[in-house]
């Protein structure tokens, strides 16, 4: 992967807050019990540029204290703003901002970043704007959003693949939404890939793990999967078939396939060094 670039990137979780789902949403068939899970962004810097991977869910899509299907949760624009101040940063601070894609969890502090240049996938954005059928039932879009980011005039919406700069390649990872992109970066730590929601959890992506880490750093014993599943389509995904090619592409940029390279949307691990 020495065409990505040098290992320069220094990576940050960010700490958006907490939400207690039921894991069977994201694992069918798996262990239906509550689980309390991390709204994540990634902060990556080289010394120069500050890059922010999403932004978090704001709280103005909370009802009674509740986010998504009825959620509890605790999360808002105030956990994005305290945790980058936590490593010295203001909002004013990122230069840029990628999004993996614009549902309401990962692009809800949109008007945080509204002169920041930012980058999506073409598809996503018009995904925001004419959702499909299941999101709108779901209410995977906060509509808010789309004023902050219609106003951003340093929004760049991509189609495809393309590299970013040096030790960092956008690749686009549709199947969780359409326009879904991930990134392949050349972290301190080695090569990563932040795939947003394409995998929740590390476990999606690797069915025959058997524990995984709460939003508290608890370890939690999870059902596996039998060895011939490659992956887990979740009911979260809108594109089986994307999904699998999209799985392909991410193995095929992996040094080998395991756990560690994977950066995912909800996985607790990556606030507990897990990066």
């Amino acid at each position: 992967m020495s065409s990505i670039g040098v290992g320069k990137w220094k990576v940050t979780t960010i700490d958006c807050g907490w939400h207690i789902g039921n894991k069977v949403n994201l694992t069918p068939g798996k262990d239906d019990a509550p689980v309390k899970l991390p709204y994540l962004a990634f902060l990556l810097q080289d010394g120069e540029k500050n890059i922010l991977i999403d932004n978090g869910i704001n709280e103005r899509f909370l009802i009674d204290g509740k986010a998504w299907g009825g959620c509890p949760a605790d999360c808002g624009e105030k956990d994005v703003v305290n945790s980058l101040a936590k490593v010295g940063l203001k909002p004013s601070d990122i230069d840029i901002m990628l999004y993996t894609h614009l549902h309401n969890d990962h692009a809800g502090n949109a008007q945080l970043f509204m002169n920041t240049r930012s980058y999506a996938q073409f598809d996503d954005y018009d995904n925001l704007l004419n959702p499909c059928y299941g999101e709108t039932v779901r209410r995977d879009h906060d509509p808010a959003v789309i004023p902050f980011l219609k106003q951003n005039p340093n929004l760049i919406l991509i189609e495809g693949d393309m590299d970013l700069m040096e030790g960092i390649r956008i690749i686009k990872t549709p199947g969780h939404t359409r326009g879904s992109q991930s990134f392949v970066v050349n972290t301190t730590n080695g090569l990563r890939v932040f795939v947003g929601d394409l995998f929740h959890l590390r476990c999606m992506a690797f069915p025959t793990l058997t524990e995984m880490k709460d939003y508290d750093g608890k370890t939690v014993k999870i059902t596996p999967y039998d060895a011939s599943v490659p992956c887990v389509a979740s009911t979260l995904i809108y594109d089986h078939y994307a999904l699998y090619k999209s799985y392909d592409k991410v193995r095929a940029y992996c040094p080998a396939w395991k756990p560690e390279y994977l950066i995912c949307g909800h996985e607790s691990a990556h606030l507990y060094g897990e990066l």
